[in-house]
């Protein structure tokens, strides 16, 4: 680990020795619309003089502000880099890439090449970044409420037509319903639905406020996630499954032997680099050699990757290897050009 990332889990306390759903296919369809982001060139190195989690960080409350008591996973897409790289992925690579993003509410909603990034946490709340318009948004949103309500109540001579109320205001965005809530701002649009047993509201207010900084992050709550997140600088496309920290629950990972999991990508014209990384339940089984032996076990998908060295600290293990983007596969056998239908 570069000095640079253990220096930020070990200034934050977190190194790991202490105790509706949209398809946005129309959102990567042009490499010339969208983003400001120029294409950047993939090094054998994703680690940087950067002593920050990634920016995207910071819609992720702390577990313990939401229902989500335990912890959840979450996924990240930088649409404006992957879109500018397009011309470089393969094909069946990029479709697959534009069938994973999901946006909080339908394209027609929003101009799609307005959006520079994606978050989406658990099951319950879709993230677009970018520039909106919330007025326009939100008449969107009521309109479409509307014309639903209308169509489901009508009767052979009447027809019953309801309104929301107005908007929620709420530190710079306005909050649509209740037991489903939509959040708009001019740079952000978001759709959560209650985590687990929680209030779609509350949940919603407290990524909100994790975002102005008024209560901690993910990385402050869960030391799996901050150790992960430490050894990825601005990645492209992220996913990142950790256990709760306090052994309340099991995601079923491999022979139930790590507690987190994180594969994310960074591309470049040229070369496409992967940082994959385990957490695990203390420092011996990390150091036992388990994330070797799997990749050498699963060479038919990471034997296109060079410079797989793995590397531990305390309770992780994690490696970076690159890729000639034309051959990025998700990680599937006999690469892209075979097809890309692995679900790893």
């Amino acid at each position: 680990m570069s000095s640079s990332r253990r220096t930020f889990l070990k200034t934050t306390g977190l190194t790991l020795s202490s105790g509706m759903l949209a398809s946005i296919a129309g959102c990567l369809s042009d490499s010339s619309t969208g983003g400001n982001s120029s294409p950047t060139e993939s090094t054998t190195s994703n680690q940087s003089d950067d002593t920050s989690p990634p920016d995207f960080t910071q819609w992720l409350p702390d577990p313990t502000t939401t229902a989500l008591q335990d912890g959840y996973g979450f996924q990240y897409f930088n649409i404006a880099e992957i879109r500018a790289h397009q011309d470089s992925i393969h094909e069946n690579a990029y479709s697959r890439l534009k069938n994973q993003i999901r946006l909080p509410v339908p394209s027609e909603y929003i101009d799609v090449t307005a959006i520079d990034a994606t978050v989406e946490i658990d099951f319950a709340m879709e993230l677009a970044l970018g520039s909106f318009d919330p007025e326009a948004v939100g008449e969107k949103l009521t309109n479409d409420r509307q014309s639903s309500t209308t169509a489901s109540t009508q009767t052979s001579t009447t027809a019953t037509r309801t309104t929301w109320p107005e908007p929620e205001r709420y530190k710079g965005f306005d909050l649509y319903g209740t037991e489903h809530v939509y959040a708009v701002s001019e740079d952000a649009l978001m759709s959560v639905s209650p985590m687990g047993e929680g209030n779609a509201v509350k949940d919603t207010k407290a990524i909100i406020d994790t975002r102005v900084a008024e209560t901690s992050q993910y990385v402050d709550g869960n030391e799996y996630v901050a150790a992960m997140l430490g050894v990825v600088d601005d990645p492209h496309a992220l996913w990142c499954y950790p256990e709760a920290m306090n052994g309340s629950t099991s995601r079923g990972f491999r022979k139930d032997i790590i507690t987190g999991q994180l594969k994310s990508w960074r591309f470049g014209t040229e070369t496409t680099h992967l940082t994959w990384a385990n957490t695990y339940p203390d420092t011996e089984t990390a150091k036992s050699g388990e994330l070797t032996d799997y990749i050498e076990s699963e060479s038919d998908r990471f034997g296109a990757y060079e410079g797989l060295d793995v590397k531990t600290e305390d309770r992780m293990a994690w490696t970076d290897g690159t890729i000639p983007t034309k051959e990025f596969d998700h990680l599937s056998p006999d690469g892209p050009g075979d097809g890309v239908t692995t679900s790893h």
